[in-house]
């Protein structure tokens, strides 16, 4: 095909992007990934310095080439970011870097990429840009007078900043609990919670090991699974200011796109006083950040861990292919009726773990496209 055009065209350099045009690169497809970034695993680099992943090594490798046990059963943010170097290098997937996606369109038989730097054609398009795309912040009732530091979680690098001052983390997820806990180590740290949470590992066995497992059984069950397994390992939790929780991890990742904590200290980090967990913010004055049940805190700074957003719609949006909260309303191998051709990956809810679905997706997405291309060439 032409310099501009490809059997297909990955979106994002990250782990979805890379895994799928790696599998698509050995099945002899023409693909290229096109990444804004100057590099591969850009979101990664932005995490904050001591964050690990919630999944365990040996389940969070890419198709193809496992992660070395050097990076420990946890792999960090930096060993994981070398980690995607590595499957990059190895498997030699070309990649187009500083080159923004600004809109896909349907073209006949093919799809047009307005990019930054020019139209591109492709038979096939993979969308991986990510679903922690777009920071999200709350329009909290008198944000802007807050007269604190307020900042969105995907800003924080490091609790050097914060030392002996007053933190108010809000939030609900591992990145809440995270920088928590990152943020105990070195000073106070009060945090809103209200979550699901199970122990990184419990005799030995990961927690994702058994998201995994139960992925065949009804959500219902996985729920009540979920809730029994966290009173036995972690107990009640309410006289520490955390509610038992109505929602079980099943229910809470399809309807909201939030997994349970996978702790590792932060727990511990609670009951040990560390950590005060105060009740969910309604909006800020001043000073003051104001609670639910009327009461307030005066924190210092406030890191909103408050999620992130795939930010789809100028891409995709007017293809009809997005729910209303802005997601694809096909996975993996899926196609829409709406966009044939056309893929996404990582963008699926899932307890057994993001990296490890976005894998599976990955080889199912190259051989649904080699398999068309091939029909496609096939003599009638």
């Amino acid at each position: 095909m032409g310099a501009d055009s490809y059997q297909a065209i990955v979106i994002g350099a990250g782990p979805g992007g890379l895994a799928t045009a790696a599998m698509l690169t050995r099945r002899k497809v023409d693909a290229v990934i096109v990444e804004q970034a100057e590099c591969v695993g850009a979101s990664w680099r932005s995490r904050y310095d001591n964050l690990h992943l919630n999944t365990v090594r040996w389940l969070s490798h890419l198709p193809g080439m496992r992660i070395a046990r050097k990076y420990g059963r946890w792999p960090s943010r930096d060993g994981f970011v070398q980690y995607l170097e590595d499957y990059w290098r190895h498997f030699k997937v070309p990649v187009q870097f500083g080159t923004r996606v600004d809109r896909l369109e349907r073209r006949n038989s093919h799809w047009l990429l307005r990019t930054s730097n020019g139209a591109l054609n492709a038979d096939r398009v993979v969308i991986a840009s990510g679903h922690q795309r777009v920071p999200y912040l709350p329009d909290w009732p008198g944000r802007e007078t807050f007269s604190g530091e307020l900042i969105h979680s995907a800003s924080y690098r490091n609790p050097a900043p914060y030392s002996g001052r007053d933190v108010l983390v809000v939030g609900t997820g591992d990145s809440g609990s995270g920088i928590a806990l990152d943020l105990a180590r070195n000073g106070a740290a009060r945090v809103r919670t209200g979550p699901n949470i199970v122990i990184g590992d419990r005799f030995g066995i990961p927690a994702q090991l058994l998201g995994i497992i139960s992925q065949p059984l009804p959500g219902w069950l996985v729920d009540f699974l979920g809730l029994f397994t966290q009173r036995i390992s972690v107990g009640n939790l309410s006289k520490y200011g955390i509610p038992s929780p109505k929602d079980g991890p099943y229910t809470r990742a399809m309807r909201d796109y939030i997994g349970p904590i996978v702790d590792f200290g932060f727990v511990r980090a609670v009951k040990h006083g560390h950590i005060e967990v105060v009740p969910a913010v309604e909006g800020f004055d001043g000073a003051a950040v104001i609670l639910a049940g009327g009461g307030a805190v005066r924190p210092d700074a406030v890191i909103a861990a408050t999620g992130f957003r795939p930010g789809l719609e100028p891409l995709v949006g007017h293809l009809g292919v997005l729910s209303a909260a802005g997601r694809p309303r096909v996975h993996g191998p899926q196609t829409h009726d709406n966009a044939p051709g056309l893929y996404f990956v990582g963008y699926k809810a899932e307890i057994s773990g993001n990296i490890h679905q976005m894998s599976i997706q990955a080889r199912k997405i190259a051989g649904a496209i080699a398999s068309a291309l091939t029909s496609k060439e096939a003599p009638s």
